[in-house]
């Protein structure tokens, strides 16, 4: 079903410092597609610190904001207990989906049957942990495709941290997970849409500009509004720029498209939204 936000803000969520973090926000254009309004690496002379961000964001709760970065911790990480009881005895059903569910589709990728014989591909068997990974990355690699095992250890670290600290911020501000604040990943919603070679290379091409503009070119519904003024030269230029574009380009598909979180554990345990 359809959502009503007519405005999108993307993040391209980098360290503490601000640094390499970059703000998009389009809106929904008078032909039905997306605009993007502006696009910046600062708020002013201010770098997009925690505090600089939330004010940007906080006071908003009429936008739909996507960050591509993770907004939910591994389970162990949310976990409670005084004690654990090990991966293989756990009951809590994010790690169970991840001790079956996960491990047979880490299996189903890592050796396929081709002509009667069992063939081995060339991505190798990652070792499952509730500490360390997710359900939704686990399908966005090895199910879906779309992202590669470099990602699979994104869900802890600074940038995860720093996620999920301002997604609890901005839930005192009116925003809720899967609600008007989403994860996305740039490279997962280039993949679908585009390839898995211009996702790949719209950063480390060795002309990365031109890559970008092919990828703007293929993306039909998005457009530059006249007082974006020099946007479009800053997100070709810029990959956190570009990648907080496409960040706010997939808010505006989820909310135009109505995608939601498919039944299981993906409520609770996070989803990475991308096209279908």
């Amino acid at each position: 079903m359809k959502r009503s936000f007519s405005r999108f803000v993307g993040v391209d969520l980098g360290g503490g410092r601000g640094k390499t973090t970059a703000v998009a926000e389009l809106r929904s254009g008078p032909d039905g597609g997306a605009q993007v309004v502006e696009v910046a690496t600062r708020s002013g002379q201010r770098a997009w610190t925690d505090d600089t961000l939330f004010e940007r964001l906080g006071g908003r709760p009429d936008i739909a904001i996507a960050i591509d970065a993770p907004l939910t911790a591994p389970a162990c990480g949310r976990c409670d207990r005084p004690v654990c009881p090990g991966m293989e005895t756990c009951v809590d059903p994010s790690v169970v989906w991840l001790r079956t569910t996960g491990r047979a589709l880490v299996q189903k990728v890592a050796a396929e049957t081709v002509g009667g014989s069992r063939t081995y591909t060339s991505m190798p068997q990652v070792r499952i942990a509730g500490y360390a990974h997710r359900a939704t990355d686990l399908v966005m690699t090895y199910q879906r495709g779309l992202l590669p095992l470099t990602t699979l250890n994104s869900a802890h670290g600074a940038v995860a941290a720093r996620a999920n600290q301002l997604r609890r911020r901005l839930r005192g501000a009116g925003f809720e997970l899967h609600t008007n604040l989403i994860e996305v990943s740039p490279a997962a919603t280039i993949a679908a849409v585009c390839g898995e070679t211009l996702a790949r290379g719209y950063k480390r091409d060795a002309d990365p500009w031109r890559t970008r503009a092919m990828i703007l070119e293929r993306l039909g519904d998005l457009s530059f509004a006249p007082q974006s003024r020099m946007a479009r030269e800053e997100v070709l230029q810029n990959d956190h720029c570009f990648d907080a574009v496409i960040s706010g380009y997939t808010a505006y598909l989820w909310a135009r498209d109505g995608w939601t979180v498919p039944d299981g554990v993906f409520a609770d345990d996070g989803w990475v939204f991308a096209p279908p």
